[in-house]
């Protein structure tokens, strides 16, 4: 929602939330559900039974495809490709790939405007925000051909599932980190409906011991099919009713935005009675990757783009051996990504799935690993709904959360030059926003941060317990 819809949106009572909520993903269903939707659908049940030569084949032809619109129309690519001496002509597919430097988040984000297509049918973009891994915050830009292509592939997710996605499917309830209850709300109910889709969205910001009776209500007077959110989220819900003796049987639950921990599915799943399919969605949308009702590993949506495990100097690594996940874009012609290299790893699976589809295995993918935090009113806040205030602010290099008290944070913050006191104001007010207003919170200004031993970044650490 824009400024201006969400002050309204804040404004009217639970009833009219309601129906603004419903109204507004009218609007978003002609983009999500519209365009090429169906196309890419009847695509992608079908591809997914073709071995990986006709795979391969049909990915060399859409990145040719992609390769010579980016030489004609985006100005950086000329750029690069004229230094490099690639032929967008002679291009042959995935084996001149590597011919092409990696694209770095440092020059998406310096180059921005040079990676967006000069042709005149992608004059308007949908804009769209990360704040990455680092919560360093990145400015995106998709074509509509790539929002129904993404919205494609989670339908694929949800149908391996044994769900329906869109107005005629499962009942969902979803636990994501958005504000969808004022934060000041101290009784139920702690979520809103979707009566277009018939989903209860659950807020993440009201998951207190004492507030969480009622999420078990709502639940099981609303009668999910699905559950779909964050791991750490969906595990708050899962560990109290275990500790209460209790489940509450689904069909699935559907998790992403967060590394799903194996303590976390195997509780999750006892707790609901069903089997966990996580997916991971990267926000460049230059990879997809979700599981099958065979668990050996995560598909990767070949259809989607074209994904590369490579070391740290770019070159490609063996089977079973982790690197970074680099991804091709093979649908966002208005601001193509070509070897993209996210701050996510993974590693090739050697074996095929047992299922018989031809789209390639690779190892849980390495996210976020963060903690949760627990506030003052006994709330449990996940990682990911935290990731919010961080998007707009182009000029953060990198961020870490670390509560130290349960009514205290320290925001650890790598500036880059234009980096103001604005921006530190505007983190403050929309930390507390979803936080509380008694959350005391500092920001500091640093020139790097701390790692573990082994080398990997959290985002998010809590040195509180969560007395759950």
């Amino acid at each position: 929602m824009n400024p201006w819809m969400k002050r309204a949106y804040d404004l009217c009572p639970v009833a009219g939330q309601n129906l603004l909520l419903s109204a507004y993903s009218l609007y978003l269903d002609r983009q999500r559900f519209g365009g090429r939707f169906a196309e890419f659908c009847a695509l992608m049940k079908e591809s997914q039974w073709w071995d990986t030569v006709q795979l391969g084949r049909w990915q060399d032809e859409r990145l040719r495809l992609v390769i010579r619109h980016a030489y004609e129309f985006v100005p950086y690519y000329r750029e690069l490709f004229d230094h490099h001496g690639v032929d967008p002509a002679g291009f042959r597919g995935r084996e001149d790939l590597s011919r092409i430097p990696l694209l770095t988040r440092e020059i998406l984000k310096s180059r921005s405007s040079d990676l967006r297509s000069r042709a005149s049918a992608y004059g308007r973009l949908i804009e769209g925000h990360t704040s990455g891994t680092t919560g360093s915050p990145l400015t995106l830009f998709y074509d509509s051909d790539m929002v129904a292509m993404n919205y494609a592939a989670l339908d694929r997710q949800y149908a391996w599932a044994g769900a329906r996605l869109g107005r005629d499917g499962d009942r969902v309830a979803v636990l994501r980190g958005n504000i969808i209850v004022p934060m000041a709300t101290r009784n139920p109910p702690f979520w809103r409906r979707n009566y277009l889709h018939d989903h209860l969205l659950l807020s993440s910001f009201h998951l207190s011991p004492e507030n969480l009776g009622s999420y078990f209500v709502a639940l099981r007077e609303f009668q999910p099919t699905v559950l779909d959110g964050y791991p750490s989220s969906i595990y708050v819900l899962a560990k109290v009713l275990l500790n209460r003796g209790d489940t509450l049987p689904l069909k699935a639950i559907l998790t992403s935005s967060e590394t799903l921990l194996d303590f976390q599915r195997e509780t999750i799943e006892r707790a609901f009675q069903c089997r966990v399919f996580d997916y991971f969605g990267a926000a460049e949308r230059v990879i997809f990757s979700v599981e099958c009702d065979r668990h050996e590993g995560h598909h990767l949506c070949e259809e989607y783009g074209i994904t590369e495990i490579t070391d740290d100097f770019g070159q490609a690594v063996s089977a079973n051996s982790e690197g970074w996940l680099v991804g091709t874009t093979l649908h966002n012609l208005g601001f193509p990504l070509i070897r993209y290299r996210t701050n996510d790893r993974s590693a090739f699976m050697a074996a095929q799935c047992s299922c018989g589809r031809g789209l390639r295995l690779v190892q849980d993918v390495t996210t976020k690993s963060e903690d949760v935090l627990r506030l003052p009113d006994g709330r449990l806040i996940s990682p990911s709904a935290l990731t919010h205030p961080f998007k707009p602010l182009d000029a953060i290099e990198a961020s870490q959360i670390v509560q130290t008290h349960l009514d205290r944070l320290v925001v650890k913050i790598i500036p880059r030059p234009e980096y103001t006191l604005a921006d530190s104001e505007h983190l403050i007010k929309e930390l507390k926003a979803r936080l509380g207003q008694e959350m005391h919170i500092e920001i500091e200004l640093v020139r790097s941060l701390p790692r573990t031993g082994s080398g990997k970044f959290r985002w998010v650490i809590s040195q509180v317990d969560l007395g759950i």
